[in-house]
C-alpha cells in the first residue's frame, strides 16, 4: 500500500497568519488528509452498475448481480483472494438487501470492494491505495480566506422529504435529501436563498451548490458547504470551508449535484478552487 502525506502549500500564503487564517489551513489540512485516505475518494477506480443478468466485472473477481430489492449475489471461486470481515469467502455470497445509500464492502487483496445502493441501483466500485489519481495527486488550492465570506444567514424552516437533484452517477439518475429549510443572505445587495439538506438536530447540515465562478476558478458542477446553526431563525455558513465533491477527482463517483435554486449568479470567490487551478491574484 502506498502511504500519503498531506501536500504541503496547497493554501494560498497568507501576508500575516491570524487566528482565522490559522484555523482555515488546519481545516484544508484535515480536508486534504481525508481526501488522500488509502480507501478515500481518489482511490476509486472504476464504478460498475449491476443488473439481474449475473456478470463478469472488468478486471474484478466473481460473477456478480443484484435484484430489484437490492439483494447483490457473488459467486467466488475459493482462490479468488475475496475476504469478508478478515475472513476468506467464496461460493455463493449474498449481500444486503441494500437501499437508500447503504453500503457495504468486501477485500481482494489491497483493494477494497464496495457495495452500494445509489440513484435506484446498485454499483461495485474498486477502491485501490496505489489508484494513479492518489499517487499523483498535488493537492487542492483554496482561494485566501477572507472574513466577509463567513455568512449569517436568516434560516426560514421548510420541511422537505426526498427531494430530487441530479447526480454525477449519469444524466438518467437523481438522489433524494431531505430538507429541513432555506438559508438567506444577502451579497452586494442581492438576496441569495440556498436550500439546505441535512437538519441540525443530525448535525449533518449542508449546502449544495455552485455559483459564477464555476469552470473559470472552481469546479462547475457543485461545491459542498457545512452549515453552523445558531438558533432556530439563523445559521452561519463559512463559504471559505466550500470544498470539492469527489467527482471532482473521479468519473466513478456519485456525487449529488446542486438543485435548480442553488445555482447561484453570484459569484462566491472563497473555498476550494478547482483542481488544478492556482488561486487568483
Amino acid at each position: 500500500m502506498t502511504e500519503r502525506t498531506v501536500p504541503v502549500g496547497t493554501d494560498p500564503a497568507s501576508s500575516a497568519s491570524t487566528p482565522f487564517t490559522d484555523a482555515h489551513a488546519a481545516w484544508h489540512a484535515e480536508v486534504e488528509a481525508a481526501r488522500t485516505a488509502p480507501y478515500g475518494p481518489l482511490s476509486p477506480t472504476a464504478m460498475h452498475w449491476l443488473s439481474g443478468e449475473p456478470r463478469r466485472l472488468p478486471g474484478l473477481p466473481g460473477i456478480w448481480s443484484a435484484d430489484g430489492e437490492g439483494l447483490v449475489t457473488v459467486e467466488l471461486e475459493p482462490g479468488d483472494g475475496v475476504s469478508r470481515g478478515g475472513e476468506a469467502v467464496s461460493g455463493t455470497i449474498e449481500l444486503g438487501p441494500l437501499t437508500g445509500m447503504a453500503g457495504t464492502a468486501l477485500a481482494w487483496g489491497e483493494v477494497q470492494l464496495d457495495i452500494a445502493a445509489r440513484s435506484g441501483g446498485i454499483i461495485v466500485r474498486p477502491r485501490d491505495p496505489n489508484a494513479p489519481a492518489r499517487t499523483d495527486y498535488t493537492g487542492t488550492r483554496t482561494f485566501a480566506p477572507r472574513e466577509e465570506w463567513r455568512v449569517t444567514a436568516r434560516f426560514t424552516p421548510h420541511a422537505r422529504a426526498g427531494v430530487e437533484v441530479p447526480s454525477a452517477a449519469g444524466a438518467d439518475r437523481t438522489q433524494h435529501y431531505d430538507s429541513s429549510g432555506i438559508a438567506e443572505f444577502e451579497v452586494d445587495g442581492e438576496t441569495v436563498a440556498l436550500t439546505l439538506f441535512g437538519s441540525a438536530e443530525a448535525g449533518d447540515l449542508r449546502a449544495i451548490f455552485a455559483d459564477a465562478t464555476g469552470g473559470e476558478l472552481t469546479f462547475p458542477a457543485a461545491r459542498n458547504v457545512s452549515v453552523d446553526p445558531v438558533d432556530d431563525t439563523t445559521v452561519v455558513i463559512d463559504f471559505n470551508r466550500a470544498t470539492n465533491p469527489p467527482c471532482a477527482y473521479s468519473d466513478s463517483a456519485t456525487c449529488p449535484f446542486p438543485p435548480p435554486e442553488n445555482r447561484l449568479r453570484i459569484r462566491v470567490e472563497a473555498g476550494e478552487l478547482r483542481p488544478g487551478v492556482e488561486p487568483p491574484a
